[in-house]
């Protein structure tokens, strides 16, 4: 499959070793920013989220596979990619531009089972070490935080350790690695500012529909980046 997917911002950046330059990479050299992901399900109304302009791509929770179609075709639309959690066999039926792992140590597998203009993205939560391995494996790329939950807790990057261990987490990875991240949880715009700052590519937040909130983060990110 040979397909061009939607260009979202970025920097551009390949996998270790990988000197090649895919067709259709889906961060475009030209993009220096941060912008958005969000994750929907079939209940999800994708109208109010695609008119935020932030928003690059939508991460689609595989219910009904008919309204996943239609999301995917969506999104393409409007220029976005849509991945899909976890299910390698709908994305060649679906159309989508890829997968996010729930589980990173399924990366290797699922770069074998893909085509390699197909997307692998990887949850690593607070592990260093398994976003270093998913990266090894033939990730994409990152995400590192936890879906749902705020950046809060003690001291210990590894372990979640508040907003300021996971920007240390950021920008850590932004200078050892050469993989896009991605971070999830619920951020407020200070912590959206903050993470774009340390060198995150994507922020996929947990917004529960509220789009005034997501507009608030796509603010957020402008402001960081002028």
């Amino acid at each position: 499959m040979s397909r061009q997917r939607p260009a979202a911002g970025g920097r551009r950046r390949r996998a270790a070793g990988d000197t090649s330059s895919p067709e259709g990479n889906w961060i475009d050299p030209e993009e220096a920013g941060c912008r958005l992901a969000v994750k929907v399900t079939a209940a999800s109304d994708l109208d109010p989220l695609l008119a935020v302009e932030t928003v690059a791509a939508i991460v689609i929770e595989v219910g009904d596979e008919a309204v996943a179609r239609q999301q995917v075709a969506k999104a393409h639309g409007t220029g976005r990619a849509a991945l899909l959690v976890d299910r390698l066999d709908l994305v060649a039926p679906l159309g989508a531009d890829g997968v996010q792992l729930n589980r990173p140590a399924e990366v290797a597998a699922a770069r074998q089972r893909l085509d390699r203009n197909e997307l692998v993205g990887a949850m690593c939560g607070h592990s260093r070490h398994d976003a270093m391995v998913a990266g090894e494996d033939g990730a994409d790329y990152v995400v590192f935080g936890i879906p749902g939950v705020a950046p809060a807790g003690g001291p210990d990057g590894e372990a979640g350790g508040g907003p300021a261990a996971l920007v240390e987490q950021v920008a850590w990875w932004s200078e050892v690695a050469v993989l896009p991240v991605m971070v999830t949880g619920r951020f407020t715009a200070d912590d959206a500012r903050r993470l774009a700052e340390a060198g995150a590519d994507f922020i996929m937040p947990t917004i529960d529909g509220d789009v005034p909130g997501l507009e608030a983060l796509a603010r957020a990110l402008a402001a960081a980046q002028r």
